[in-house]
C-alpha cells in the first residue's frame, strides 16, 4: 500500500459542531444531510412498517461495506458507488459485527440481548437470533480465519466480570464461556488462529486464548483503558487502544508463546477518546480514530503519516487492497451521521455516505 511518506492531505471540521457533515476535504465537495449527499437507503422501518426489501446482491466488483447503528439497523453501503442499499433490521442495540471469511454471512452482536444475528449478505435477510449467555451483554465479536467459530465477548451487568463465548457456527450453538478480565471489549484473532486476544477495558489487560481449546493464558499487562486491539497481518505484533492516555497506541510484540510476548512504550496518540484502530494489509501503518479526529500513523514507528482529520469517529475499517479507510461519524443529537471515504495513497476523501443511525462499527465484505 503506497502510504508511507505520503501526507493525508485531508483537513474537515468537527463532525460534533452544529449538526454539518464533514467538510474541507481535499479533493471533494462537501455534503449536508439535507440535500447533496449520496443516500439511496431507505429509512428504518417502525414497527407498523413493512418490513424492507431484502438487499440485493451488488455488482461483485463493488467495495461492500456494512454498518451497524443505533437505530436496530445493519446499513449495507456500496462504497464503490457510494450510496446505501436498505437497511437490514437486526438487533435492538447493534454493537459489533464480523464477516466470515468467504463474504456470504455478517454476525451483529447485540450489546443489550446476549445474541448474535446472521445476516445472509446475498440476500439481506436476517436469520434467527442465537442465544450466547444470559445476565450479560455483548460486547464483541471475532470470526476464526476458517470461518468455523464465531468468538464473542459478554459482559457482566456489573462489568465486573467477562468470559468469551465460543459459537460454532455450522451449528449455531455456544459453547462454554471461557474466562477472561474485567469488561471485555474488543477481540482480535492472529492470522495463523492459534491465539485470540482479548482487551479487558476494566483491568487494564490483554487476555490471550489458545484456540481452539479456549484455554486463557496469563493476562499481558498494559495499563490504562484498553479499548481496541489490531493485529498485523504477519502476526508479529498487536496494537493496543488506550482510552485514558490521550488515545496512546501501545505496541505489543507477538511470539509462539503469549506468555513470552512484550509490551512496549506508547507510540502515538489520536485527539480525545480513543474509539478503535484498523491495520493495514500490509502492516506498514494504520488508522486510528477517537472523539476529536482521526489518524494515519505508520507501523511500527508511530509516526504520524498527514494532518489529523477532525471529527467525531466511532469506528473504522480498511479495504482489502488497502487503499481505501472508511471512517464512521457521528455529529451526536440532531446532527448527521455517516461514513467518510479516505483514499489513503492521495490523502483525498469522497462525498460522506449519509446514514439514519450512528454507526457503531463497520465491517467490510472479503
Amino acid at each position: 500500500m503506497a502510504v508511507l511518506g505520503l501526507g493525508l492531505a485531508v483537513v474537515m471540521g468537527g463532525c460534533g459542531t452544529t449538526g454539518a457533515t464533514p467538510r474541507g476535504i481535499t479533493g471533494s465537495s462537501s455534503a449536508s444531510a439535507g440535500a447533496s449527499a449520496t443516500v439511496s437507503g431507505a429509512p428504518s422501518a417502525s414497527p407498523t412498517s413493512p418490513a424492507p426489501a431484502p438487499t440485493p446482491t451488488p455488482p461483485p466488483t463493488d467495495l461492500m461495506a456494512y454498518a451497524p447503528t443505533m437505530d436496530g439497523n445493519v446499513v449495507p453501503i456500496d462504497v464503490t458507488a457510494g450510496r446505501t442499499e436498505a437497511p437490514i433490521l437486526a438487533d435492538l442495540r447493534p454493537e459489533a459485527i464480523a464477516i466470515t471469511p468467504d463474504g456470504r454471512t455478517a454476525y451483529v452482536a447485540d450489546a443489550f440481548a446476549p445474541t448474535i444475528t446472521p445476516i445472509d449478505l446475498s440476500t439481506g435477510v436476517a436469520g434467527a437470533a442465537i442465544p450466547i449467555a444470559p445476565n450479560g451483554g455483548i460486547s464483541s465479536i471475532a470470526i476464526s480465519p476458517s470461518g468455523a467459530t464465531a468468538y464473542v465477548a459478554v459482559v457482566s451487568a456489573a462489568q465486573a466480570t467477562g468470559v468469551v463465548v465460543p459459537v460454532s457456527l455450522a451449528k449455531g450453538t455456544p459453547e462454554p464461556g471461557i474466562p477472561v478480565g474485567s469488561d471485555p471489549v474488543a477481540i482480535a484473532i492472529t492470522p495463523d488462529g492459534s491465539t485470540a486476544y482479548v482487551a479487558d477495558s476494566g483491568d487494564g489487560t490483554i487476555t490471550p486464548i489458545a484456540l481452539p481449546s479456549g484455554t486463557p493464558g496469563p493476562k499481558i499487562v498494559v495499563g490504562g483503558n484498553p479499548v481496541d486491539i489490531g493485529i498485523t497481518p504477519n502476526g508479529d505484533a498487536a496494537y493496543v487502544m488506550d482510552g485514558l492516555d490521550a488515545g496512546a497506541v501501545i505496541p505489543i510484540t507477538l511470539s509462539e508463546n503469549p506468555a513470552r510476548d512484550v509490551v512496549g512504550a506508547a507510540i502515538s496518540a489520536v485527539s480525545g477518546e480513543a474509539e478503535a484502530i484498523a491495520v493495514s494489509p500490509d502492516g506498514s501503518s494504520a488508522v486510528v480514530v477517537g472523539g476529536t479526529g482521526a489518524n494515519l500513523i505508520s507501523l511500527p514507528s508511530g509516526a504520524q503519516l498527514g494532518s489529523v482529520i477532525s471529527g467525531t469517529f466511532t469506528a473504522v475499517a480498511i479495504s482489502p487492497d488497502g487503499t481505501t479507510a472508511l471512517l464512521g461519524f457521528t455529529d451526536g443529537t440532531g446532527g448527521s451521521n455517516g461514513v467518510l471515504r479516505v483514499k489513503l495513497s492521495a490523502g483525498t476523501s469522497g462525498t460522506p455516505i449519509i446514514l439514519a443511525g450512528e454507526p457503531v462499527a463497520i465491517a467490510i465484505r472479503p
